[in-house]
């Protein structure tokens, strides 16, 4: 049995403090507590007992009209004998959603950076370009102006497009990890992919209703539950994704024709 560190001891402590807390908070009429945002908070305590802090960076990445800004938990004191190890998460998350259970592990022996891509989490821009190569100049200049000299990078999904576009451009980037990612698939297998849904696939990618949660949850989610209570996904759905900028925006379609397709059918020829 594992034995109970003192900073997952004060971990739990926290968590039960701020727990309590919000029971103290008035809950306004026709209005019920999320539990989605709890979870929310219970993440950026988790981060930040992990030696991590956030920090929102404003980058030029265009013509200078287009402001951008970039959310992205960076270490609270760099560790000079600790490599620097840049987190890309995937389409319709967040840096905290996709990395809380490995930042422990990887805190203690790399220099953790976690961005929110753009459009996502709390990064966001006016910019009307919706490219990987877009997502992977913001992180690049970010990291640039973190001063980070060099860094290996790892993407999940989505973010291993980024991170290879990323490593394939940046100088700064030494050692490249891609996790399910179909950077290798040519663009007729992912037009059969997408034909073999029967149905839009944005609706299973980006969902607005609780079943097509839980179907995106057993798609992506190695042994996912077999079961969720509809309040709960309906809570995640209104809380982290309905309100997203994508929604916002309308620039869905331009994330899904950005995923490579030129590369891909470079790859065919």
């Amino acid at each position: 049995m594992e034995a109970t560190t003192p900073r997952h001891l004060l971990h739990r402590i926290l968590c039960c403090l701020v727990v309590y807390l919000l029971t103290l908070i008035p809950i306004p009429p026709k209005r019920r507590l999320s539990l989605v945002a709890l979870k929310e908070i219970h993440l950026s305590l988790l981060f930040r007992i992990c030696g991590l802090s956030t920090r929102t960076l404003t980058i030029d990445v265009g013509d200078g009209n287009d402001a951008t800004s970039l959310h992205i938990w960076v270490p609270r004191r760099r560790r000079p004998q600790k490599h620097a190890l840049l987190l890309i998460h995937g389409f319709g998350g967040n840096s905290k959603w996709q990395f809380h259970r490995q930042i422990g592990p990887l805190s203690r022996s790399f220099d953790l950076y976690i961005p929110d891509l753009v459009f996502f989490g709390r990064s966001f821009s006016s910019s009307g370009e919706r490219s990987v190569g877009f997502q992977s100049r913001c992180v690049s200049a970010a990291m640039r102006g973190l001063g980070v000299e060099k860094y290996s990078v790892a993407g999940i999904s989505y973010g291993g497009f980024v991170a290879f576009r990323l490593a394939t451009e940046a100088e700064e980037v030494e050692r490249l990890v891609i996790l399910t990612s179909g950077i290798c698939a040519t663009a007729q297998e992912m037009r059969e992919m997408v034909a073999g849904e029967k149905r839009d696939v944005t609706e299973i990618l980006l969902p607005q209703r609780a079943e097509d949660l839980m179907t995106l949850i057993r798609r992506s989610m190695y042994r996912s539950p077999k079961w969720v209570p509809t309040f709960v996904l309906r809570d995640f759905v209104e809380t982290l994704l309905y309100h997203g900028p994508w929604h916002q925006a309308g620039q869905f379609h331009g994330f899904m024709n950005s995923v490579d397709v030129q590369g891909s059918q470079e790859r065919e020829g």
